[in-house]
């Protein structure tokens, strides 16, 4: 029994060291969704080595499921400060076929937003985009892979980067002249799913357009990836941005209460950010409501 209790505890330790490869490996990417699982399984095998008399490996185990517990929680928490700004943008994925895009618009024009970034833009939710169109007389938007366009609406004149629109690049961006700010980018982003997906070959083009470009960047959008997976931690520290966090899930497509969180909002390093969360409206998707500032 205590071969068989040792052959797993090693295969559930590798598995779970695995889960934090997905910069490298794609499939550890999406492996790492079971994280949380993997975590408490830990915690049960600890209890069972103890059982029979397996200290040095339960303490090796505990040790493992510590380490990669931090890890996980500071992701999720999200390392920016905590506090309001001057500054609200609003997040959705409207979901192209939504049937009450109506309700979305009532939502947005709620929050008295400066920005607003939105993903699966269609003929459908058109109407979400042209009732905007007063409020938010600066905009850029872009085809995308999959359902639907993303875009970037603002109360304040933009300057699209270089780059333009690229059909699957996942992200349209723009530097915004905020008054008694200054210049920020703003960015709307909208991944494709993990491996074996094409999320890991999209994130690349992303890292190399964020590094050409000069001053705070702010990024909001449905990157359909936990936050502590890699895709989000390598956008958000190739930015200069953290995660601002406080929520537990966005897409409660399976399951209102699992930790299912793939909408994010990531602001400057020192800058502090709140979110609040929003109704579905008709969506897949929460919305997102940050309030931010330097």
């Amino acid at each position: 029994m205590r071969s068989v209790l040792k052959f797993i505890t090693f295969l559930g330790v590798a598995l779970l060291a695995f889960t934090h490869l997905g910069t490298w490996i794609p499939l550890a990417d999406s492996l790492s969704l079971g994280r949380p699982v993997l975590l408490a399984s830990g915690l049960v095998i600890v209890i069972a080595l103890l059982f029979f008399g397996l200290k040095r490996w339960a303490a090796g185990v505990l040790v493992a499921v510590i380490a990669s517990g931090v890890v996980t929680w500071g992701d999720f928490a999200g390392g920016a400060l905590r506090g309001t700004g001057p500054l609200t943008l609003y997040q959705k994925n409207m979901l192209w076929n939504g049937a009450t895009p109506e309700a979305i618009l009532t939502d947005i024009l709620s929050t008295d937003a400066d920005f607003v970034t939105l993903q699966e833009t269609s003929s459908i939710n058109q109407i979400v985009l042209d009732g905007l169109e007063e409020r938010f007389p600066y905009r850029l938007a872009c085809a995308s892979q999959g359902n639907g366009g993303i875009a970037l609406l603002s109360r304040y004149p933009l300057t699209p980067s270089g780059a333009g629109c690229s059909l699957g690049s996942g992200i349209v961006i723009a530097q915004a002249d905020v008054p008694e700010i200054g210049q920020i980018w703003v960015g709307s982003v909208h991944l494709n799913w993990p491996y074996p997906f094409t999320q890991a070959s999209q994130v690349p083009k992303i890292l190399h357009g964020l590094e050409s470009l000069d001053g705070p960047i702010v990024i909001a959008g449905d990157f359909n990836m936990i936050p502590w997976g890699s895709s989000v931690r390598r956008i958000a520290e190739t930015a200069g941005t953290v995660r601002v966090g406080g929520y537990l899930s966005s897409f409660p497509g399976f399951g209102a209460h699992l930790p299912f969180a793939i909408d994010h909002t990531l602001i400057p390093r020192g800058w502090q950010g709140a979110v609040d969360i929003r109704p579905l409206a008709g969506s897949d998707h929460y919305g997102l409501v940050l309030s931010f500032g330097p």
